[in-house]
C-alpha cells in the first residue's frame, strides 16, 4: 500500500484495535501457563528433584514472559491512548505486531524446557525483537501520518520511541552473550523491564 494515499478509514477507530489487541494479549497470557506441568508420582525425594529441576525453572520463565507480555500491553495502550485516528496501513501494523505477540508462548516454551541453551535463547531474543519492531513501525507510520494526538510534542514522541528501541538493543545485545554459554544470561531479559520503569516516570513528567 502507498503510504502517501493512505487515508484514515470512517468505519475503523482505535477502540476497535485496542478490543483486538486485548483478546489477543488474554489468550497469549493464558497460553504461557501452559508450560507449567504438575510433576508426576513422586516420592518426596523425587519431587523435590523434581520442583528444583523443572519446576523453579519453568516457574521463572513463566513470570519473565508473563511480565514482559504485560509490558508490551501497557505500551500498546499507552500508545493508543495518544493515537486519534487510523487506517488500514495501522491495521496491518498491528496485526503483525500481535502475530509475534501470539508466538511468545512457544519461544517461551522452548526457553522454559532448554534455559542454558543459546539456541533458545536466541529464538526468545528474536521474539522479542520482531515484536518491538512492529510496535516501533506502528509509532513512527502514525507519526509521520500525523494521526497522533496534536497535543503529543517531539519530546514526547521521542521518549515513546526510545522506549521501545532500548529493548530492542539489549535484546540484540544478549545474542551475541549468549554464545558464551553463561547460565546467568535469561536474566538479562529482566534489563528492559528497568528501562519501562525509568521511562513510565519520565513519561508521566512530559505528560
Amino acid at each position: 500500500m502507498d503510504i502517501k494515499k493512505a487515508e484514515p478509514h470512517p468505519s475503523l477507530d482505535v477502540r476497535r484495535i485496542q478490543s483486538l489487541s486485548d483478546s489477543v494479549f488474554a489468550i497469549v497470557i493464558t497460553i504461557l501457563s501452559f508450560t507449567l506441568v504438575v510433576p508426576p508420582n513422586e516420592n518426596d525425594e523425587g519431587l523435590k528433584r523434581f520442583l528444583w529441576d523443572q519446576i523453579l525453572p519453568k516457574l521463572f520463565i513463566f513470570f519473565l514472559g508473563f511480565i514482559i507480555v504485560g509490558a508490551y500491553w501497557i505500551d500498546t495502550h499507552y500508545n493508543h491512548h495518544h493515537i486519534q485516528k487510523v487506517d488500514k496501513m495501522s491495521i496491518w501494523l498491528n496485526i503483525f505486531f500481535l502475530m509475534f505477540i501470539c508466538l511468545i508462548p512457544f519461544s517461551s516454551g522452548f526457553l522454559a524446557n532448554y534455559l542454558y541453551s543459546s539456541i533458545s535463547v536466541i529464538i526468545y531474543s528474536i521474539n522479542l525483537i520482531l515484536v518491538s519492531f512492529w510496535h516501533l513501525m506502528m509509532l513512527i507510520y502514525s507519526w509521520r501520518r500525523k494521526y497522533i494526538q496534536p497535543y503529543v510534542d517531539k519530546k514526547l514522541y521521542q521518549n515513546m520511541q526510545w522506549r521501545i528501541i532500548l529493548p530492542i538493543i539489549i535484546y540484540l545485545f544478549i545474542i551475541p552473550i549468549s554464545l558464551l554459554r553463561t547460565p546467568w544470561v535469561v536474566y538479562l531479559f529482566l534489563l528492559p523491564l528497568g528501562f519501562q520503569i525509568f521511562f513510565g516516570r519520565s513519561r508521566k513528567e512530559v505528560d
